[in-house]
C-alpha cells in the first residue's frame, strides 16, 4: 500500500511542478499580450513579427491599419503585431542620411553609353541554341 502511495504522490508532485513551471507562465504571458492589444491606440508605433516597423492609423477587432511610410498603409492581422517598437528597436536615421544614400546610389551607374541589345529566349529555339553575333542576328529579338 505504502508503494501506491508514493507513487500516487510522486505524480501529483509532477502535475502541481507542471502547473506551476510552464503552464502559469504561459497563461500570464498570454494575458500581458491580450493586455497590451487592448491598450494599442491609433499613433502608436508598433514592430510586426516579421520586423517591419510601422504606425498604427487604425484599429479594428481583427485587422490593423498601419502606416510603414508617408502614405503606404498596409493592413495586417492584429496578431501579427508582436508589441508596442521601443527606442531601442529602432535605429536613429535623419533625413540627410538617408538623401546621402539616395544621391550616392544615383551617381554610382555603370552606362557606358553603348547601347546593350536585350535577348531574349524564345520558345521555339532550342534549349541549347545561343545566337554567334548578337549585332547582326537579332532574330530572336522583341
Amino acid at each position: 500500500m505504502s508503494q501506491q502511495a508514493s507513487t500516487l504522490i510522486l505524480v501529483l508532485l509532477m502535475v502541481v511542478a507542471f502547473y506551476f513551471l510552464i503552464l502559469r507562465p504561459q497563461k500570464r504571458r498570454q494575458q500581458a499580450v491580450q493586455k497590451t492589444m487592448r491598450e494599442l491606440q491609433p499613433g502608436d508605433r508598433v514592430l510586426l513579427g516579421s520586423g517591419l516597423f510601422g504606425t498604427l492609423v487604425s484599429i479594428g477587432d481583427r485587422q490593423a491599419v498601419m502606416e510603414i511610410a508617408p502614405g503606404v498603409e498596409l493592413t495586417v492581422l492584429k496578431q501579427a503585431i508582436v508589441r508596442r517598437a521601443t527606442d531601442a528597436d529602432e535605429d536613429a536615421v535623419t533625413e540627410d542620411e538617408v538623401g546621402d544614400a539616395l544621391e550616392t546610389e544615383a551617381t554610382a551607374t555603370y552606362d557606358t553609353g553603348d547601347v546593350q541589345p536585350v535577348v531574349r529566349a524564345d520558345a521555339d529555339t532550342p534549349s541549347g541554341a545561343t545566337a554567334v553575333n548578337t549585332e547582326t542576328d537579332r532574330s530572336n529579338l522583341r
